[in-house]
């Protein structure tokens, strides 16, 4: 595990945003959601990609256990159903009959768990800025395609609030924080690998 030395007392958030900013920006990148010349087709198979990473990711998060012990529900905040919606408002008749990610990253405790959900809720926040974009460019609304994006829609600040709260009461020993903060970034790398594979297999 590489840790950058002297961030054992660094608060938990603080390192996310500090080690996680060059895996956000690759991906951000490689996604590009917000161009003007995104096609509706590139938009889709980009949806797809992402339904085959979340869904089974979010089954094993849930399974991980210990949310509740934490007063945490996180039952509340996954997305696969979101994303099927949109795939069959365009046209995907079955949504689980699609490729389905088995690179995950680690997330089997309560710790690694919490560092993909990171990964995960911080989409759903940067999702409101693309779903302005999609509107403008597509025409798609969260009503007819982009519900995964439009996530929370005004609870989605709130939401955020309440997950840092969260992840910061949890995240109490450096172990804890360590491990949070390499899942994050493996959270990043794994579905970055995922999205630029799918190019190369619509």
């Amino acid at each position: 595990m590489n840790v950058p030395s002297g961030s054992a007392s660094v608060p938990v958030l603080e390192r996310l945003r500090a080690e996680t900013r060059p895996h956000h920006d690759a991906i951000e990148t490689a996604i590009n959601l917000t161009s003007a010349t995104l096609t509706l087709g590139s938009y889709r198979h980009t949806l797809a990609r992402f339904h085959g990473f979340y869904r089974p990711l979010e089954v094993g998060m849930q399974a991980a256990g210990g949310w509740a012990d934490h007063g945490f529900a996180v039952g509340a905040r996954w997305k696969t159903s979101l994303l099927e919606a949109d795939l069959r408002s365009l046209g995907v008749n079955d949504p689980a009959a699609l490729p389905v990610c088995t690179d995950l990253p680690p997330h089997a405790n309560l710790a690694a768990a919490f560092g993909c959900l990171y990964v995960l809720e911080g989409a759903t926040l940067g999702g409101q800025i693309i779903n302005r974009a999609l509107e403008k460019s597509l025409g798609i609304t969260p009503q007819a395609g982009s519900a995964f994006f439009h996530g929370y829609g005004e609870r989605t600040g709130t939401m955020w609030r309440a997950f840092r709260a969260a992840l910061t009461a949890f995240a109490v020993t450096p172990c804890d924080r360590d491990e949070v903060v390499e899942a994050a970034k493996d959270t990043f790398s794994t579905l970055h690998r995922w999205v630029e594979t799918g190019k190369n297999h619509p």
